[in-house]
Protein backbone atom coordinates (compact mmCIF):
# COMPACT_ATOMS: atom_id res chain seq x y z
CA UNK A 1 0.00 0.00 0.00
CA UNK A 2 1.53 3.23 -0.87
CA UNK A 3 0.95 6.46 1.12
CA UNK A 4 0.39 9.74 -1.25
CA UNK A 5 1.25 12.37 1.24
CA UNK A 6 -1.06 16.08 1.00
CA UNK A 7 1.76 18.13 0.51
CA UNK A 8 5.60 18.12 -1.19
CA UNK A 9 8.30 18.88 0.88
CA UNK A 10 8.42 22.00 -1.59
CA UNK A 11 4.95 23.07 -0.20
CA UNK A 12 6.74 23.27 3.23
CA UNK A 13 8.42 26.13 3.80
CA UNK A 14 9.64 27.58 6.66
CA UNK A 15 7.74 31.28 7.38
CA UNK A 16 9.49 34.48 8.22
CA UNK A 17 9.58 35.18 11.84
CA UNK A 18 7.23 37.92 11.76
CA UNK A 19 4.82 35.19 9.93
CA UNK A 20 5.06 32.86 13.08
CA UNK A 21 1.63 33.44 14.59
CA UNK A 22 0.46 31.70 17.77
CA UNK A 23 -2.35 30.55 16.47
CA UNK A 24 -0.83 29.34 13.97
CA UNK A 25 1.06 27.10 16.82
CA UNK A 26 4.07 28.69 16.89
CA UNK A 27 5.55 29.79 20.29
CA UNK A 28 7.92 31.54 21.79
CA UNK A 29 7.91 34.93 19.75
CA UNK A 30 7.53 37.17 22.39
CA UNK A 31 9.59 35.64 25.50
CA UNK A 32 10.95 37.70 27.24
CA UNK A 33 13.70 35.27 28.12
CA UNK A 34 17.38 36.57 27.64
CA UNK A 35 19.32 33.30 25.38
CA UNK A 36 21.65 32.97 28.73
CA UNK A 37 18.19 31.85 30.71
CA UNK A 38 16.64 29.79 27.43
CA UNK A 39 20.39 27.91 26.76
CA UNK A 40 20.22 26.95 30.89
CA UNK A 41 17.02 25.86 30.82
CA UNK A 42 17.82 23.41 27.54
CA UNK A 43 20.92 22.10 29.61
CA UNK A 44 18.31 21.26 32.10
CA UNK A 45 15.72 19.64 29.85
CA UNK A 46 18.87 18.06 27.49
CA UNK A 47 20.24 15.99 31.53
CA UNK A 48 16.39 15.14 32.07
CA UNK A 49 16.50 13.23 28.88
CA UNK A 50 20.01 11.74 29.78
CA UNK A 51 22.79 13.69 27.73
CA UNK A 52 24.97 16.40 29.02
CA UNK A 53 25.70 19.49 26.75
CA UNK A 54 29.16 19.49 25.19
CA UNK A 55 29.16 22.85 23.64
CA UNK A 56 26.70 25.25 22.47
CA UNK A 57 27.68 27.53 19.19
CA UNK A 58 25.98 29.74 17.51
CA UNK A 59 26.53 30.60 13.85
CA UNK A 60 24.56 30.20 10.89
CA UNK A 61 23.14 27.78 8.30
CA UNK A 62 23.29 28.15 4.82
CA UNK A 63 20.17 26.61 3.27
CA UNK A 64 19.51 27.21 -0.67
CA UNK A 65 20.14 30.96 -0.95
CA UNK A 66 18.92 31.60 2.42
CA UNK A 67 21.20 32.07 5.52
CA UNK A 68 19.20 31.82 8.78
CA UNK A 69 20.80 32.21 12.60
CA UNK A 70 20.73 29.29 14.39
CA UNK A 71 22.86 26.88 16.96
CA UNK A 72 24.78 23.80 17.06
CA UNK A 73 24.66 22.33 19.86
CA UNK A 74 26.82 19.33 20.84
CA UNK A 75 25.96 16.73 23.85
CA UNK A 76 27.43 13.01 25.09
CA UNK A 77 25.04 10.51 26.82
CA UNK A 78 26.67 7.24 28.75
CA UNK A 79 25.82 4.13 26.96
CA UNK A 80 24.80 0.78 28.88
CA UNK A 81 28.62 -0.39 29.02
CA UNK A 82 29.78 3.52 30.34
CA UNK A 83 31.07 4.37 26.50
CA UNK A 84 30.50 8.18 26.22
CA UNK A 85 28.31 8.39 22.70
CA UNK A 86 28.32 12.05 21.16
CA UNK A 87 25.47 13.35 19.31
CA UNK A 88 24.53 16.66 17.51
CA UNK A 89 21.73 18.98 17.82
CA UNK A 90 21.48 21.65 14.85
CA UNK A 91 18.85 24.69 15.44
CA UNK A 92 17.90 26.93 12.86
CA UNK A 93 15.96 30.11 13.71
CA UNK A 94 13.52 31.34 11.48
CA UNK A 95 14.58 33.58 8.69
CA UNK A 96 13.31 37.53 9.45
CA UNK A 97 12.29 39.60 6.81
CA UNK A 98 13.38 42.85 8.96
CA UNK A 99 17.07 41.89 8.92
CA UNK A 100 17.80 44.13 12.49
CA UNK A 101 19.51 42.97 15.45
CA UNK A 102 16.98 42.92 17.26
CA UNK A 103 14.55 40.86 15.45
CA UNK A 104 17.62 38.20 14.25
CA UNK A 105 18.16 38.38 18.00
CA UNK A 106 13.97 37.67 18.87
CA UNK A 107 14.19 34.80 16.35
CA UNK A 108 16.89 33.10 17.85
CA UNK A 109 15.70 33.46 21.47
CA UNK A 110 12.13 31.68 19.46
CA UNK A 111 14.10 28.96 18.29
CA UNK A 112 15.66 28.15 21.91
CA UNK A 113 12.44 28.79 23.25
CA UNK A 114 11.00 26.11 20.87
CA UNK A 115 14.04 23.41 21.37
CA UNK A 116 13.16 23.82 25.41
CA UNK A 117 9.50 23.28 24.75
CA UNK A 118 10.40 20.13 22.54
CA UNK A 119 12.84 18.98 25.00
CA UNK A 120 10.50 18.62 27.62
CA UNK A 121 7.80 17.73 25.32
CA UNK A 122 10.63 14.46 24.83
CA UNK A 123 11.04 14.03 27.91
CA UNK A 124 7.33 13.64 28.83
CA UNK A 125 6.79 11.53 26.02
CA UNK A 126 9.70 9.26 27.50
CA UNK A 127 7.66 8.77 31.03
CA UNK A 128 4.82 7.49 28.78
CA UNK A 129 6.82 5.09 26.34
CA UNK A 130 9.43 3.82 28.24
CA UNK A 131 11.24 1.97 24.76
CA UNK A 132 11.11 5.92 23.47
CA UNK A 133 14.87 7.45 23.11
CA UNK A 134 14.46 10.99 22.20
CA UNK A 135 18.09 11.50 21.79
CA UNK A 136 19.40 8.73 19.30
CA UNK A 137 18.12 10.43 16.10
CA UNK A 138 21.02 13.24 17.31
CA UNK A 139 23.61 11.07 17.96
CA UNK A 140 26.67 10.93 15.75
CA UNK A 141 27.36 7.96 13.49
CA UNK A 142 29.87 7.47 10.91
CA UNK A 143 30.89 10.85 8.77
CA UNK A 144 30.59 12.96 11.95
CA UNK A 145 26.69 12.60 10.98
CA UNK A 146 23.70 12.45 12.79
CA UNK A 147 21.71 9.40 12.97
CA UNK A 148 18.54 11.20 10.84
CA UNK A 149 21.30 12.66 8.96
CA UNK A 150 22.75 9.15 7.69
CA UNK A 151 19.13 8.26 7.32
CA UNK A 152 18.19 11.10 4.67
CA UNK A 153 21.54 10.31 2.45
CA UNK A 154 20.55 6.06 2.35
CA UNK A 155 19.04 5.68 -1.07
CA UNK A 156 16.93 2.84 1.14
CA UNK A 157 15.99 5.34 3.54
CA UNK A 158 15.35 8.24 1.15
CA UNK A 159 12.51 6.70 -0.60
CA UNK A 160 10.78 6.94 2.51
CA UNK A 161 10.26 10.08 2.58
CA UNK A 162 7.31 12.42 0.39
CA UNK A 163 8.64 13.12 -3.03
CA UNK A 164 9.98 16.90 -3.76
CA UNK A 165 12.64 18.67 -3.27
CA UNK A 166 14.87 17.27 0.00
CA UNK A 167 18.12 19.68 -0.27
CA UNK A 168 16.58 22.05 2.48
CA UNK A 169 17.29 19.85 4.81
CA UNK A 170 20.99 20.05 4.46
CA UNK A 171 22.99 22.89 5.58
CA UNK A 172 26.89 23.66 6.63
CA UNK A 173 27.18 25.65 9.72
CA UNK A 174 29.24 28.71 9.47
CA UNK A 175 31.36 29.80 12.68
CA UNK A 176 30.34 33.92 13.56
Amino acid sequence: MNFIPSQTIEAQEVPYFEDAKKSEGWQGQATEKAAKVLKSEIREALSRLGGQITTFQQGAFQINELSRDGFQIGYVVEAADGRQVSGRINIAALPVRIDTPKRRDQSLRMALYMLRVSLDGSWLFQQLSPGYSALVPFMLGSGNKTVSEIWLDSPIMNKLLPPGKQDFIEGEVKVL
